[in-house]
Parts: C-alpha cells; structure tokens; sequence
C-alpha cells in the first residue's frame, strides 16, 4: 500500500473516534467553544477522504490527457479544504457573537468534557507530528496540511480545556462564546494559509530559490562542451519537480558527448535539489564551439582589408572568451592622411 495513503487512512480512523467522543461531549455539556471544536473534527473527515483521494489520483502515472502527471489535483484539494473551513467557522464566530449579545452562556458537565478534550488532545498531537514527518518524507502537500492541521487542533483544544478547567474551578461560563471567537479566528487565518499554498502550486510559483537556480545555470555553464544556458525554468506540481534546461552547445560534438552532458546536469540537479522529485527535461542547440567561433570571427575581421581600402594591416588580434561573452582584441593600422574621426 502506498505509504500515503496508509497514513491517510490511520489519521481516517483516529479522527472518526476522536469525532465521535466529540459528539458525545456536545450533547452532554452545551458548549460553544466544544461546539467549534467538535464541528472542526467532522470536517477533518471529509478533508482526509479528500486528502486520501488526492493521493490516490495524484499518484497515477502520466497519460495522454495529464502529459505531466496527476499532481495538480493534491494541490486542488488544498484550496477547498481552505474555501470550506473559511466559511463554516465564518458562521460559527457569527454564532458566538450572537450568543455574547443575548447572554447565553452554557456549559454543562464540565468534567466529563474535560476528559474527552485530554484525550483527543493526546491522540491529535501524536497523529499530527507523524503526519507531517511523512509529508515532508513523501514530498505530499496534503498529507503536511493535514498534519498540520492536526496540530493545530491539539493546540485549539487546549484553549478549550483552559475553558472547562476555568468552569470547573472558577464557574464562569461567559467566556466560553470568546473562546469558540478565538478558536474559529485561528482555523480561519490557517485556512486562508493552505488555499494560499494551493493557488500558488496551481498558478506554478517556483519553489526554488533563485540562488540555488544561479549556481546551477554557472555550473552548467562550466560543463565541457556547453557554450551558454539560455533557458532554467522550474515548474512544481505537487511534490514533484520539472525542470526545463535550454542549452547552446558546440556544434561539433558527438551523440555520446551530448548524453554524458545530460548525465552531468542530472546529476548537479540532484546534488543542488536533494528534496525533490525532479523530472529534467534537456534541450540542446548548436552553437559553434570555441575555436569554430575564434576561426569565424578571424576570418570576419581580416576580411574588412578587403572591404575598408584605408586599412593596411590588422595585427595583434585576440579572441577570448569570459563567463558566456566574447571579447576581441587587435591593432588596424591605416593610411597616416586619415582624420582621427574617419578611422573611427
């Protein structure tokens, strides 16, 4: 089973128990800040099955219609997640102000709610960092998020215990809508996070630093045989990368130089890019090669004796190359009668 979706369906089947406790607790003490808690646990089920099919679809091999693979829909997926929780918890904090207005403050049972919040709080924190461990191992943004939010639930559901430990030993109860305020303005600020990541996977933001993708356009540059990188571009999906390298290389090279290239720059992409799954994808055109040039463009300039009569003779001439320009150097004598302004 693949490793994804196997801590998919653990997380499924935690969060189906911890859901169901919840429930439980909801009937029994009344709570607004449970409720928002509870609620929040009931969505996560829905999120994992989506997560899960995320996966599942993210993982099939390309095809004629996905050239570059399934990866997009992990990304999709998290952009929901953060559309639905934006305006259920919208609703719920317009809820909890309603009920600050008209005084209504109920906690019942504290106690007994006090118990199922520690152990969710327990489970939740556990699940979470495995979760997130395996995401960032397995390159899968939905399975980060997920732990994430998991995470972010266990720290959600210690503001709740705060509460009922306040009602158990104090007996104040106003302060619950303000926590079920305080917990939803927390899911909604994370929510907007993970849609922002899923659009940015989406409109194809590169994820590389630019520093990294300099030294490899300079390293390749370097590579024998290759006279300019004229193209680096990096498009992410999901938790894998393409990379898209034009190259000018010299026109006299063989088949078996031109793949010992290709293996040369695999292998920088993966000592520059040890995280990713990176799919490169090579282009090669010719260009003339350092002594083809140097020869072309000798050639060039002893022709203007023929084309520029004043000219009597061209002498210390230089062609060098520095980073990716040429730079020539040379002595034309002319005819001693010409003005300074006609030998320019």
């Amino acid at each position: 089973m693949n490793i994804k979706i196997k801590f998919g369906l653990i997380a499924l089947s935690v969060i189906v128990i911890q859901s169901v406790l919840k429930f439980i607790g909801v009937i029994v003490t009344g709570s607004l800040s449970f409720i928002s808690e509870t609620i929040d646990t009931f969505i996560d089920i829905f999120f994992i099955a989506l997560t899960l099919y995320s996966v599942y679809v993210s993982q099939k091999p390309a095809d004629y219609e996905h050239m570059f693979g399934h990866g997009k829909i992990d990304s999709i997926g998290a952009l929901i997640q953060g559309i639905i929780l934006v305006n259920i918890y919208g609703f719920l904090i317009f809820n909890a102000i309603q009920a600050i207005i008209n005084q209504n403050f109920i906690v019942e049972n504290a106690s007994f709610g006090l118990q199922i919040l520690i152990i969710s709080f327990i489970l939740n924190l556990v699940l979470s960092r495995i979760l997130i461990w395996q995401g960032k191992k397995n390159e899968s943004l939905s399975l980060k998020m997920q732990g994430l939010n998991m995470f972010q639930d266990s720290l959600r559901a210690l503001l709740v215990i705060v509460n009922f430990i306040i009602v158990i030993f104090f007996e104040i109860r106003f302060l619950d809508p303000i926590f079920s305020i305080i917990l939803s303005c927390i899911i909604v600020l994370s929510a907007l996070k993970l849609g922002i990541d899923g659009i940015q996977e989406l409109i194809d933001i590169n994820p590389v630093k630019a520093m990294i993708l300099e030294e490899m356009k300079k390293e390749i540059f370097n590579l024998e045989h290759v006279n300019g990188v004229r193209e680096l571009r990096v498009r992410a999906s999901s938790g894998k990368l393409f990379l898209d390298v034009n190259l000018a290389v010299e026109d006299h090279i063989s088949i078996v130089h031109a793949d010992e290239i290709s293996k040369n720059i695999r292998s920088l992409v993966e000592d520059h890019l040890p995280n990713y799954n990176v799919e490169t994808i090579i282009e090669m055109s010719p260009l003339g090669g350092e002594k083809s040039l140097s020869e072309n463009i000798i050639n060039i300039i002893y022709s203007l004796k023929q084309e520029f009569q004043n000219i009597f003779d061209i002498t210390n001439l230089d062609v060098f190359r520095i980073e990716n320009e040429y730079f020539v150097s040379l002595t034309i004598i002319v005819q001693n009668n010409l003005t300074l302004t006609k030998a320019h």
